[in-house]
C-alpha cells in the first residue's frame, strides 16, 4: 500500500513540473514616467502629501509642495516617497532624507527609458492642532431667544453679545465674570434701538452700534477700553445708500487706542465702509466707501475680514448669494477690490452634505500658518471647522478645489454640540467666530458662537 502511494505522488510531481497551461505569464513592463503624487515625512514624524498634475509638453514639472511640520522642522532632512508607474524609477533615488530647503530636482525614468524631469519647491507649513477648552449651551450663558449674535476677546475674558447688553466670561472655564456697562449709550433715541453685532479689536477693545435699514437711519458707534470701562462715542453716521442695511456685521483690525481700521459691510450691496481710528478717535466722521467687484450681489450677512492693519489691506469676504449664505472662501485684493481667489461652494456628496451657511468666520495668521475658522450652519444645526488658506495667500493659482483647503471638518460635530433644546431654532442662521493670536504667534484662541446654540472655545497649539 505504501509503495502505491509513493507512485501516485511521483506522478503528481511530474504533472506539476510539465509545461502547459500552468506556465507563468510573461511579465510586461508598464510604460510611463509621470509622477502622480509625493509623500513627505519630517524628522518630527509629521506627514503630508501633494498631488502632482503634469502636461506632456513640460520639460520640467515644478511641484509646489506645502510640507507640514513644526516651526523647528529641519527642511534639509525630509523623507520623500513617490507614486510612479510600475517598473519606473526615480533618479536619484529617494534613499534617506532629502534637502528641501532649496529647490530639488530629480527624474522619473519609464520602463522604456523615457525621462521626465521634476523640481520640488518645498515650503514649510507649520501645523497647529485644535482642542476644545470648554463648551457652554445658550442656557448656561444666559442666552435669550434670537438675541446673541457676536463673540470676542478682551483681556482674560470672552465677551458675549446680547441685544440688551454684553456679558463677559472667564477664558479659563467659561464662568460668568460680569456685565459690561451700557451707561450713557443713546441708541434708544434712534430709529433702531439695539445692537445686532459687536466686535473686539486685536487689543481687546470693544465696539458696537445700533443698526440701520433705510436711508436716513442714524447709527452711533461706541467703544470700550476693556470689559470694565465706560462706553465712549466713536462716531455717528447716517445711512445714505438706498436699498442697504448697516450694522449687522462689524470688524476692527488693529488697536483702537493707537491705530486701527473699523469696517461695516453694507447688506445687499457690494460696498463696505471704513473708518480709520487713531488714539481712540476717528480720523474722519465720514467713512471711506469701497466698492468691490463680484459676479453676484452680496446678501444680508455681509462681512469683511482684513488680514492686516492698513487702508488697502487684502481681505476675506463672506459669501452670501441670492439670499443664502454659502460655505466658500473669497479672498480680495485690497487695492483693486477684485477677487484674488474664489472657491466653489456647496459641494454635494463629499463629506456627506454641507449644512449650509458659512458667513460667520475669522482669519488668523500664526507663524507660517494661515487659517480660516468657520461656523457652518443652518436653521437647526451648527458645526465648527478650519480651512488652511496658506495656498490662498501664497499660490491661489495652484488650488483645484475648496476640498484641498479643509483642515478640520468633522461631519458629526453638529451632533456633538447641538442647538440648545431650551431655545428656538436659529431661523436667521446667525452666529460669529473670533480668533486671538498670542503675541509670539505660537498659539491662538478661537471662540465660536451660534445664536440659540451656545459657545465653544478652542485653543490652537
Amino acid at each position: 500500500m505504501r509503495k502505491k502511494i509513493l507512485t501516485i505522488l511521483g506522478i503528481m510531481s511530474l504533472t506539476f513540473l510539465m509545461p502547459g497551461c500552468n506556465e507563468a505569464e510573461e511579465l510586461i513592463p508598464t510604460s510611463g514616467n509621470k509622477l502622480t503624487s509625493l509623500s513627505f515625512l519630517t524628522s518630527d514624524l509629521i506627514e503630508s502629501k501633494v498631488t502632482v498634475s503634469s502636461s506632456e509638453s513640460q520639460e520640467v514639472i515644478v511641484i509646489d509642495a506645502d510640507i507640514n511640520g513644526l516651526k523647528t522642522t529641519d527642511m534639509t532632512k525630509i523623507n520623500v516617497s513617490a507614486n510612479i508607474p510600475n517598473n519606473a524609477r526615480v533618479e536619484p533615488a529617494f534613499v534617506g532624507p532629502v534637502d528641501l530647503s532649496k529647490p530639488y530636482q530629480f527624474e522619473v525614468v519609464g520602463a522604456d527609458g523615457a525621462r521626465q524631469a521634476y523640481k520640488i519647491e518645498g515650503k514649510l507649513s507649520v501645523v497647529y492642532k485644535q482642542r476644545s477648552l470648554w463648551k457652554k449651551t445658550g442656557t448656561e450663558l444666559e442666552f435669550s431667544n434670537h438675541n446673541n449674535g457676536a463673540v470676542g476677546f478682551s483681556g482674560n475674558y470672552v465677551v458675549v453679545h446680547d441685544r440688551t447688553g454684553f456679558k463677559y466670561f472667564n477664558i479659563s472655564d467659561g464662568t460668568k465674570a460680569g456685565d459690561i456697562s451700557m451707561e450713557g449709550i443713546d441708541w434708544s433715541i434712534l430709529n433702531n434701538k439695539v445692537p445686532l453685532h459687536m466686535a473686539t479689536d486685536d487689543a481687546g477693545n470693544i465696539a458696537s452700534c445700533n443698526f440701520g435699514t433705510a436711508v436716513g437711519h442714524e447709527i452711533h458707534m461706541f467703544w470700550w477700553e476693556g470689559v470694565t470701562a465706560q462706553p465712549q462715542l466713536l462716531f455717528k453716521y447716517v445711512l445714505d445708500e438706498p436699498g442697504t442695511q448697516i450694522g449687522r456685521k462689524i470688524y476692527v483690525r488693529g488697536d483702537m487706542k493707537s491705530h486701527a481700521f473699523l469696517y461695516l459691510a453694507l447688506s445687499n450691496k457690494n460696498m463696505f465702509l471704513q473708518w480709520e481710528i487713531k488714539n481712540g478717535k476717528v480720523v474722519s466722521e465720514a467713512p471711506r466707501k469701497v466698492d468691490y467687484t463680484l459676479d453676484y450681489t452680496i446678501g444680508v450677512q455681509a462681512k469683511i475680514v482684513p488680514v492686516e492693519v492698513g487702508a488697502n489691506s487684502n481681505y476675506f469676504l463672506a459669501r452670501f448669494e441670492n439670499g443664502k449664505a454659502k460655505v466658500a472662501i473669497t479672498y480680495m485684493d485690497g487695492t483693486t477690490n477684485k477677487p484674488i481667489y474664489q472657491s466653489e461652494h456647496h459641494i454635494q456628496n463629499v463629506f456627506h452634505q454641507w449644512l449650509g451657511g458659512g458667513h460667520a468666520f475669522d482669519y488668523a495668521a500664526m507663524d507660517g500658518a494661515y487659517y480660516i475658522f468657520m461656523l457652518e450652519q443652518n436653521e437647526y444645526n451648527w458645526m465648527r471647522e478650519i480651512f488652511d488658506v496658506r495656498k490662498v495667500m501664497l499660490r491661489p493659482d495652484k488650488i483645484s478645489s475648496i476640498m484641498e483647503l479643509i483642515k478640520f471638518r468633522n461631519w458629526n460635530d453638529w451632533l456633538l454640540f447641538p442647538m440648545d433644546p431650551n431655545l428656538a431654532s436659529n431661523g436667521n442662521v446667525t452666529g460669529d467666530v473670533k480668533t486671538r493670536v498670542a503675541p509670539d504667534g505660537q498659539s491662538a484662541l478661537v471662540a465660536f458662537l451660534c445664536t440659540n446654540g451656545g459657545v465653544e472655545l478652542w485653543t490652537m497649539e
